[in-house]
């Protein structure tokens, strides 16, 4: 249910059982960053009065929810430069000063570089220990800009067990899908579209509960 985008739904609290990641139950720690497209797009609001950068910055406060002790974070926001909002951080009992970082994020600047986004987020991930190791970008469909050498760099992450997924606000036919899914594709990572901003936190709960799923002990 996790995984099917069911954590933290009306769904979850009347089932008898819980979505939430025990340390118990983890074999192998984990470390993700999170790229945020922070562009002036996401300042345009929902029905809710809610702006799309505010929903964004729930969906990753999901997945620092999800972590547990010994996990590792960090989040950057882009536009046309990438920057660190959360250095890459151990999760441990400070969860609401991370929280505090993530929700402060506003959307300012033009469209989201790509190339910055991915080459700012597997620089963090380098030399971390961890046995999973996972960058998430979050990018408007129609406004993902300046892959540059996007190829080769997937190419390195892949050799160095790093994987990429990106979960695109839009649809497959905006502009710059067909880039998002193959970033995705050679990151060997999830491909996520909506064009409802009001469904983002279900799906960065939705993909970094899968992301973990290699993390069970059997």
């Amino acid at each position: 249910f996790g995984t099917g985008g069911y954590f933290s739904t009306p769904v979850a609290e009347i089932l008898p059982v819980s979505m939430e990641l025990r340390r118990e139950h983890r074999k192998l720690m984990s470390a993700v960053v999170v790229a945020l497209d922070r562009s002036g797009s996401m300042s345009i609001c929902v029905d809710d009065g809610r702006q799309k950068m505010d929903l964004a910055n729930q969906g990753t406060v999901s997945v620092l929810d999800l972590m547990v002790p010994g996990d590792r974070i960090g989040v950057i926001a882009v536009d046309s430069q990438a920057h660190i909002v959360v250095p890459m951080t151990e999760v441990g009992d400070g969860k609401a000063d991370i929280a505090h970082k993530i929700k402060s994020i506003q959307s300012m600047g033009g469209g989201i570089f790509v190339f910055e986004a991915l080459n700012h987020a597997s620089q963090m991930l380098m030399n971390v220990s961890a046995g999973t190791r996972h960058i998430i970008l979050f990018a408007d469909a129609a406004d993902s800009e300046e892959p540059g050498e996007y190829i080769a760099l997937l190419k390195k992450l892949r050799e160095l067990g790093i994987t990429v997924s990106v979960i695109g606000l839009g649809t497959e036919r905006d502009h710059d899908a067909n880039l998002l899914k193959d970033i995705a594709a050679r990151g060997g990572g999830n491909i996520y579209f909506t064009n409802s901003a009001v469904e983002l936190p279900q799906l960065f709960s939705q993909e970094v509960l899968a992301v973990f799923k290699n993390a069970f002990l059997e």
